[in-house]
C-alpha cells in the first residue's frame, strides 16, 4: 500500500467519528432514493407486468343496458383490437352475525373461458362452471380480510332479489386492484368485494339476457384513443351510455397512480437536502484537515508528489465516506421498502408484490453520494493542490481580531469573557458558522413538514367527517326515485332526519378544456351536508350558476363569473350552458355542485332522490341497518363512522411509517451538522480552553465556551429551521397532492415546538459527547503542541 493510501486509512480512523456523522447524512440520502426509487420501480413494473399478464384494457365505458351486438360495432372501429362487454351489478350480502352491511360489485365472467381483457388470476379454486348460477369467485383480499375460504355459502340481495352464493375461487383482476365501493374515499376490503359470477347467471340474476352495462378495449399500438373514445360514445349514446374514458380515469388506476406520483415527489424533495448538507459537511471537515495538515503537504511536494496525487488523496477520503454512506444507506434503504412495500400490499392487489434489488437504484445511489463527496471535496482538493512547499512548511498566518460590531454588541450587552470569546468566533468564521444554523435548520425544517402531515391528516378528517358529513348512514339507490322513498325512510323507527342526494354523471367543457365529473344537488335546506374550504370555513351555495372544486375549477381554467357548457352523460342527454358562481377549496376529489333546480332541468325524469342520508338514534343504529339490507331498491349503505375509522387506519398506516423514517433522517442530519462543528470548534480551540484551564477556569466553564457557541448556533437555526419547514411543508403538500386527495397546511402551534425540540435534544446529547473531550482535555500535551 502506498504512504498517501495509508496516511488516507490513518486519517480516517483518527477521524472516525467525523467521517462516521458525514456518512450517515449521506446514507440518508441513499436510503431516501433506494426507498423511493425502489418501490416506486417495483411497484410500477408489478403493475406494468400484470397488466400485459392479464390483458387490462385501454379504453373503458358504462351504459344503462345495450345488446351484445354492440361488440362488432366497437370492434369494427379503426384502431380497436378488441372489444369485451360484460355485466357488472352491485348487491348487498348478509353475513351471518354482522349487522353492518357488506357491499359486493358482480362481474360477469364467461363460464367458457372465452374471455380476454381484465383476465381473472385464480389464487386458488376454479372458476364458475356452466349450469351453476350460484358460483363465484371472490375476491382475494375481501376473502382474507372476512375469513372467506372455498366453500363458504351466503346470501345476496341481487337486483332486489334474494340470491345463494357459494365461493368457489378465489382469485383477483387488473382492473380492481383498489376496489372501491360507491361512495367510499378510500378501500374497505371488511365490507366491501368484487365477486365474480358466470355470465348466464348474472344476466339471469339481473333482467339482462344478451345484454351489457360495461365495455373494455384493447387498443391497436398506433391507434389515436381520443377518436376511438368519440366512436364508442356515439355507438353507446342510444344505450345510456355515460362516456368512454381511458385508463387515466379508471378508478382502480387512478388510486396506484396516485401513489407512484408521491413516491417521485419524495425523490424531488428529500434527497436533495440530505445531499446539501452532506457536501457542507465534508467541504468544513476535508477544509480543516487541509488547513491542519499544511505541513504534511509541503512534505509530501518536497518529496516529490504531484498536485494530482495530492489532490487525488484527499479526494479519495471524501470519496471514502461516500463508500461507507453507499453501503449504510443501501442497508437502510432496503429495509425501509420492504417495510414500505408490505404496507402497501395491504391497499394495492397483485399476484405478487415485493420490493426487487434493481442495480441501477444502488447504482444512482451510489453515484448522488460519490457526486455529493466530491462537490464538497471541490474546494480543500483544490487549495492543497495549489499549496507550494515553501509556503505549506510556514505556518499559517495568525488571525486579525479587530473591534468590530459584534464587539460592540457585546460591550453593550455586558458579555462576561467566555461570552465574548464565542460571538467573536462566530463573527470570525460567518461562512462556517451559516452552514452550521443552515444545516440545522434544514433538519428542523424537515422534521416539521413531516409532523404537520398528523395535523392535515387530522383537519381534514374534522372537516370532512364531522363538518361536512354529519349524517350517520348514507343509503344509495339502485336507481333515482321519487320522493317517495324519503317518506319510507323517515317511517323507520330511530330516524331522526332524511335528506335527499342527487348526483348526474356530466360533461364539462370550457374553451379547449373538457373534464368529466359529478353535478350533485344542493338542497336550500341541508343540515347533514355542507361544503367546507381548506380553511375551515362553510360555503354557501350561490343563488344562481354552479359551484366547483378548486381542483375542477382549475382544470377548467374558470373563475366566478365565467360559464362552462354542461352535457349531461345518459338519460336524456341534456346540454345547458351554466355559470360558474362560486369555487371552495375541498380536499377530496374535483366536484361540482348546483341547486336542485339545476338538477331538475338537466335530468327531466321527475326522481330527484338518488341516494339518502340519514341521522339515526345511536341506539337503534343495529335495527335500521337490518331493515335497510332488506329494502329492493338499496343499492350499497354507508356507515359514516366505519368510513372514518377505515380512514383513520390508512393515514395512521402510511404517516406513522414515514414519521419513524423521517424523525431518524432529520435526527441524523442534526447530529451530524453538530458533531462536525463541534469537533472543529474544539480541535481550533483546544491550545485557548487549555490555557483557560491553566488560568483557572474550572472545566465546566471552559466546556461552556465549546458548548456554548453550538448553543448560540443552534438556537439562531430554529427559527430559520422553522420558516424554511413552513415553505417545505406547503410544496410537499403540493407534490404530494393528487385529484384523489388534497390535504390542507394546517399545523397545529404544537408541531412547530415538537420538530425544534426533537432537533434540539438530538443536538444537545451530540454536543455533550464532545463537551466531555473538553473534561478531559490534556493541557500539557494541548500546550506544548506546536502552533
Amino acid at each position: 500500500m502506498r504512504a498517501l493510501d495509508l496516511k488516507l486509512m490513518r486519517d480516517l480512523w483518527r477521524m472516525r467519528g467525523q467521517a462516521l456523522a458525514i456518512a450517515v447524512v449521506l446514507a440518508a440520502a441513499s436510503a431516501t432514493f433506494i426507498l423511493s426509487m425502489g418501490v416506486h420501480r417495483s411497484l410500477y413494473e408489478t403493475r406494468e407486468a400484470y397488466y400485459s399478464e392479464n390483458n387490462f384494457g385501454d379504453v373503458f365505458a358504462n351504459m344503462t343496458r345495450a345488446p351484445r351486438s354492440v361488440l362488432d360495432q366497437v370492434s369494427a372501429i379503426e384502431g380497436v383490437q378488441q372489444a369485451q362487454g360484460s355485466i357488472v351489478q352491485y348487491a348487498i350480502l348478509d353475513f351471518p352475525n354482522r349487522i353492518e352491511a357488506v357491499r359486493a360489485l358482480l362481474q360477469s365472467v364467461d363460464e367458457r373461458g372465452r374471455d380476454r381483457i381484465n383476465l381473472v388470476s385464480l389464487k386458488t379454486g376454479r372458476m364458475p362452471a356452466p349450469g351453476q348460477p350460484e358460483e363465484v369467485v371472490a375476491d382475494e383480499a375481501f376473502a382474507l380480510a372476512n375469513n372467506v375460504v372455498l366453500g363458504h355459502e351466503f346470501d345476496a340481495i341481487i337486483y332486489g332479489r334474494m340470491q345463494r352464493l357459494k365461493v368457489v375461487g378465489i382469485g383477483l383482476a387488473p382492473n380492481y386492484v383498489n376496489a372501491l365501493a360507491p361512495g367510499d374515499i378510500i378501500p374497505d376490503d371488511t365490507r366491501f368485494g368484487v365477486f365474480w359470477m358466470g355470465e348466464e347467471a348474472l344476466e339471469a340474476a339481473t333482467d339482462r339476457t344478451e345484454a351489457i352495462n360495461t365495455l373494455s378495449v384493447k387498443l391497436q399500438r398506433d391507434a389515436s384513443q381520443a377518436d376511438v373514445i368519440r366512436a364508442i360514445d356515439r355507438i353507446l349514446e342510444p344505450y345510456g351510455g355515460t362516456g368512454a374514458f381511458d385508463r387515466d380515469d379508471h378508478p382502480s388506476h387512478v388510486f396506484l397512480d396516485s401513489e407512484l406520483d408521491q413516491l417521485e415527489a419524495m425523490v424531488k424533495i428529500f434527497p436533495p437536502v440530505f445531499l446539501l448538507v452532506a457536501t457542507f459537511l465534508v467541504y468544513v471537515v476535508l477544509g480543516r484537515m487541509i488547513r491542519t495538515q499544511r505541513s504534511l503537504i509541503g512534505l509530501f511536494k518536497a518529496f516529490g508528489y504531484s498536485d494530482a496525487a495530492i489532490a487525488g488523496h484527499y479526494l479519495k477520503f471524501a470519496i471514502a465516506i461516500a463508500i461507507l454512506a453507499t453501503i449504510l444507506g443501501a442497508i437502510a434503504g432496503v429495509w425501509m421498502a420492504r417495510e414500505l412495500t408490505e404496507l402497501y400490499a395491504r391497499y394495492y392487489h397483485f399476484p405478487i408484490l415485493r420490493f426487487s434489488f434493481e442495480p441501477s437504484v444502488f447504482f444512482g445511489a451510489s453515484a448522488l453520494a460519490v457526486a455529493s463527496a466530491a462537490v464538497g471535496a471541490v474546494s480543500g482538493v483544490w487549495s492543497a493542490a495549489r499549496l507550494t512547499p515553501a509556503v505549506a512548511m510556514s505556518p499559517p498566518p495568525p488571525p486579525v481580531y479587530r473591534a468590530g460590531m459584534v464587539e460592540r454588541i457585546g460591550q453593550n450587552a455586558g458579555f462576561s469573557a467566555i461570552g465574548h470569546m464565542i460571538v467573536r468566533h462566530i463573527a470570525r468564521w460567518p461562512a462556517r458558522s451559516s452552514m452550521t444554523i443552515g444545516g440545522v435548520a434544514l433538519s428542523i425544517g424537515l422534521l416539521f413538514s413531516t409532523l404537520q402531515f398528523i395535523d392535515s391528516s387530522e383537519f381534514m378528517l374534522e372537516s370532512y367527517f364531522f363538518r361536512s358529513q354529519q349524517q350517520d348512514i348514507s343509503v344509495t339507490f339502485t336507481e333515482a326515485r321519487n320522493e317517495d322513498v324519503l317518506f319510507e325512510l323517515r317511517q323507520m323507527p330511530g330516524v331522526l332526519r332524511v335528506e335527499p342526494v342527487r348526483g348526474l354523471s356530466v360533461e364539462m367543457n370550457h374553451g379547449n378544456r373538457l373534464e368529466r365529473t359529478a353535478l350533485e344537488a344542493i338542497p336550500p335546506s341541508a343540515k347533514l351536508t355542507a361544503r367546507i374550504d381548506q380553511d375551515g370555513n362553510v360555503i354557501s351555495m350561490p343563488p344562481g350558476g354552479l359551484m366547483l372544486s378548486r381542483q375542477l375549477a382549475d382544470q377548467l381554467k374558470v373563475d366566478p363569473g365565467d360559464s362552462v357548457y354542461v352535457k349531461m352523460l345518459g338519460g336524456r342527454r341534456t346540454e345547458a350552458m351554466l355559470p360558474v358562481g362560486a369555487t371552495v377549496d375541498e380536499f377530496i376529489g374535483a366536484r361540482a355542485y348546483a341547486t336542485n333546480e339545476t338538477i331538475e332541468k338537466l335530468a327531466r325524469d321527475g326522481a330527484p332522490v338518488g341516494a339518502a342520508l340519514l341521522l339515526i338514534d345511536p341506539a337503534e343504529r343495529d335495527n335500521i341497518l337490518t331493515v335497510l339490507k332488506t329494502m329492493p331498491a338499496v343499492l350499497s349503505i354507508g356507515d359514516r363512522d366505519l368510513e372514518m375509522s377505515r380512514f383513520e387506519e390508512m393515514i395512521d398506516d402510511n404517516i406513522n411509517t414515514m414519521l419513524t423514517f423521517y424523525i431518524a433522517f432529520a435526527s441524523a442530519i442534526a447530529v451530524g451538522v453538530v458533531y462536525n462543528s463541534a469537533r472543529i470548534l474544539f480541535s481550533e480551540r483546544a491550545h485557548e480552553l487549555a490555557t483557560l484551564r491553566v488560568l483557572g477556569y474550572h472545566r465546566l466553564e471552559v466546556a461552556v465556551v465549546l458548548i456554548g457557541e453550538i448553543a448560540l448556533l443552534v438556537v439562531i437555526s430554529v427559527p430559520v429551521g422553522l420558516m424554511i419547514g413552513f415553505w417545505l411543508a406547503q410544496l410537499m403538500l403540493r407534490m404530494f397532492g393528487s385529484d384523489l386527495f388534497r390535504l390542507p397546511f394546517a399545523p397545529a402551534n404544537a408541531t412547530y415546538g415538537e420538530a425544534a425540540i426533537v432537533v434540539l435534544i438530538a443536538a444537545l446529547l451530540t454536543a455533550v459527547i464532545v463537551a466531555r473531550r473538553v473534561m478531559r482535555l490534556d493541557m500539557v500535551r494541548v500546550l506544548k503542541a506546536r502552533d
